[in-house]
Formats: structure tokens, sequence, C-alpha cells
């Protein structure tokens, strides 16, 4: 079996797959000029790749990036039986901020978050309408700035949200509850909205006076949502929690399409720690975790 049929058996999309068959390729390439045969790479050997890869100005998010991929080359070669241990597995690249959080709210906090917001104004009926997106959908705040009106639709349950430079695009489905106040919103808030600031873009969150400041109008709805659930630290708490939710019910590479990741590493990243609560990790690069 080559190793495109492997990714391929692991699911992997086509992009992530010709995207992994070049990094490997480079690291053979690498490993060719060392006279380093690929079943005879040790973990040295990766570190001295590591750090070429750092001389030529790659970022350690990239080089992590890098052994990920090659992480599944050397798969491939431990089922083929060609290598006994996976080098790889003894390497973590650290000064690498990564997406965690110290606490992970549960289903039915999400829900309680969503379902306790206080709507008091035209204004508060659209902020639980971005609240529901974030809780429920699990979108970037940048996302919801990019979404349009006619990207929902409310006969079917969906919302399609468009892909980005570093996100894919995905079709979502609404929770019940969130249907009717996305109806409400579409449908006479928003339009009460236009009406009062002549407001002509396709934006669906778009603000009373007719901004359209997606990140304003988050801040100001966790500062109201911060009185009764102060743990809450941002947008990204929100979507990680969400994330690590799905990873509970669904299996990776069906979170990977609804977190819209481009990598199933991204996806993997959720799964640390036994999606228990994770912990933030800052800390100097160096090589060995």
């Amino acid at each position: 079996m080559s190793f495109n049929a492997y990714l391929k058996r692991q699911e992997q999309t086509f992009t992530s797959i010709a995207s992994c068959e070049r990094t490997v390729n480079r690291f053979l390439e690498w490993s060719e000029k060392q006279s380093i045969k690929p079943e005879e790479v040790t973990y040295q050997d990766l570190l001295l790749y590591m750090k070429d890869c750092q001389t030529n100005g790659t970022t350690q998010r990239t080089v992590q990036h890098y052994l990920n991929m090659i992480k599944h080359y050397y798969n491939y070669l431990v089922e083929q039986g060609s290598v006994v241990t996976n080098p790889v597995d003894m390497i973590k690249v650290q000064g690498v901020k990564r997406k965690t959080l110290y606490s992970v709210f549960k289903p039915e906090q999400l829900h309680d978050i969503y379902n306790s917001f206080e709507v008091n104004s035209l204004t508060d009926k659209r902020d639980r309408v971005m609240l529901g997106l974030l809780v429920f959908q699990g979108l970037k705040t940048t996302e919801l700035g990019n979404l349009i009106v006619d990207q929902v639709n409310l006969r079917d349950g969906v919302i399609n949200v468009p892909g980005g430079r570093k996100s894919n695009a995905r079709r979502l489905y609404f929770e019940p509850q969130q249907v009717m106040d996305m109806s409400e919103y579409v449908n006479n808030v928003r339009k009460v909205f236009v009406e009062q600031s002549d407001y002509f873009k396709p934006q669906l969150f778009i603000g009373s006076t007719g901004g359209d400041n997606v990140v304003n109008f988050t801040h100001y709805m966790l500062v109201k949502l911060g009185r009764h659930y102060p743990g809450i630290q941002n947008p990204k708490h929100i979507r990680a929690s969400v994330i690590v939710n799905w990873l509970r019910q669904y299996n990776l590479r069906k979170v990977q399409y609804m977190a819209g990741h481009r990598f199933i590493s991204s996806t993997e990243a959720y799964q640390q720690n036994n999606m228990e609560g994770l912990t933030e990790e800052v800390n100097r690069f160096h090589p060995m975790g």
C-alpha cells in the first residue's frame, strides 16, 4: 500500500493529502542530503531537521505542523513493518501558544448561557442570535462578521458558514431554540436597523446605527454575560468548549468539518488532557516536552 493510499484510508481530505505529501517529500530530500535512510532516522536526526528548519526562518508553529505530517509518514512505515517505532512520538515543539483552556463548559452549561441571556432591547435580540452561533455552532468572531443574510436558511434550519484563509466552509444545523430567534432577527430586528441607518451591505450582523463591527458587538455581549458567568474568558474559550464537547460525541473527521479546520492536526489539538480541562502552555523553544 502506498503512502497516498494510507492517507486516503485515514479519510484525509485531498488538500490535506497533498500538503502532507509535499512536507514528507521535503523531509525525505533533506534526509537523502544527510545520507540518512528514512527507515534509520533517529530522534537526534529529527532534532537536526528541526534546527535546520528554524535556521531557514520556519516558525515554531510551522515546525510543529511539519512534524505532524512526518508523524503520519512514520505511522505508515510502522504499519508496513519498515520501522518498529515512530521517532516523532518523542518530540513536541514548545514555544507554540496552544489553543487551550483553564476549564471547559459542558453542553448543559452552554445551553444555560444561551437561555439565560436577558433580552431587553433590539440590540439584545441581535446579541442573543450571535451568542447562539458561538455556543452551538462554535463560530469564530471573524466568521460572525463575514456572515451575510443569504447564508441563513430558516426553512432547513441551517447556516452556511463561508471558508476563509485559515478555515473551511461548512453547513451547520441550528438548535431548535435558535430558529425562532434567528427568524425574529432576520425578518424584523435587522430590517429596523437597516431603516434607521440606510445600511446597504449584506452583512448579517449590524448595529442599530448601521455599523457592522462584530468585535465590538461581541465584546459588549460578553461583558453582559460576565455578570452571570464570570468564568467566560473570550469567544475562543466558548469555541474550544464546543469543540471539546463535539469530540466526546462525534468522530475526529466529523468534528474537523464542523469546526472548519483545514488540517486534522488542528482538531487533534483539542484532544489533549483527556478533554477534561486544558491548561495554557507558553514556553521557550525547546524540542522536548
